[in-house]
């Protein structure tokens, strides 16, 4: 397990809280820390940079999950990783093309399907994060845009957005470090992009000749609350146990402990077993919350 910690905040914390695990070297902190903000281009060098720390390392393995500290697992691990090893060469993340129409909020409730209306202004605006602002903004402001040559997407990508947050074959990764390898003016250009990393993987896979091992599924639980998914709690539990997901999303220990407990209590009722929680903090290449 890798383990990436927000250059911005103190990892001491994270050092101590992970030391029992990073003697037994389960887990390894990730060696480049990025700052990470929302929207910015650190959240896919960091990925990027722990998919190379990986597949560098001696630990073979066939699948690379990316998760952040507000994801869990609801399934034991073990049943986690024979579900994989049955989908051997298979990769699992969610995309979309393009519908050409936005979508109300009422229909996104309940859809586990990623929607993007094709719009490509996250990709080809420059967005730049200002002092004092939470978030990156498009410069020029609309109004003087006309007056500057616009930006196109880079020659031989698929158009396509999804969720950040993926489970790739040992090939997919491979291919995608060896195409931002090959292809820096991509990585320059995704720079002033607005939320690079839900296009990044997408479009390079999708243009890809892997293409065809591409299942169209994050393997997460979520509950949309319109374009957001919210909080989990022990409402919840219910219907994500009964789903065939191995992973979900959003918690907050915060806002309900219990239900992060109940999935413990019932790992370990499966695995017959003893069940250690998971660290909660971001693992493969995700910032810490």
């Amino acid at each position: 397990m890798l383990v990436h910690v927000d250059a911005s905040v103190d990892i001491e914390p994270f050092k101590r809280e992970l030391e029992p695990l990073l003697g037994t070297g389960r887990l390894r902190l990730l060696e480049q820390r990025v700052d990470c903000h929302w929207g910015g281009p650190g959240h896919l060098m960091a990925t990027l940079g722990a998919a190379h720390q990986a597949l560098a390392s001696e630990h073979e393995f066939s699948h690379l999950v990316l998760l952040t500290g507000q994801d869990y697992p609801i399934r034991p691990t073990d049943e986690i990783r024979d579900s994989l090893a049955r989908q051997a060469g298979k990769s699992f993340l969610s995309w979309s093309l393009g519908t050409g129409n936005e979508l109300p909020d009422e229909q996104r409730q309940g859809n586990e399907h990623w929607h993007w209306n094709g719009s490509l202004g996250r990709l080809v605006q420059r967005h730049y994060k200002l002092p004092g602002r939470r978030r990156p903004i498009a410069l020029p402001p609309q109004r003087l845009r006309h007056r500057l040559p616009s930006r196109k997407l880079p020659e031989g990508l698929t158009p396509a957005q999804g969720l950040a947050y993926w489970c790739l074959s040992r090939e997919a990764i491979a291919y995608c470090l060896d195409y931002a390898r090959r292809r820096p003016d991509i990585g320059n250009f995704l720079k002033r992009s607005l939320v690079a990393d839900e296009f990044y993987f997408q479009m390079v896979l999708l243009s890809s000749e892997l293409a065809p091992t591409l299942v169209n599924e994050d393997l997460r639980y979520l509950n949309w609350d319109g374009w957001h998914p919210h909080t989990l709690t022990m409402d919840d539990l219910g219907p994500m146990l009964a789903s065939r997901k191995l992973f979900a999303r959003k918690f907050d220990q915060h806002v309900d402990s219990a239900v992060l407990d109940a999935l413990d209590r019932q790992a370990a009722a499966t695995a017959g077993r003893r069940f250690s929680r998971s660290p909660r903090v971001s693992v493969a290449g995700t910032r810490a919350r």
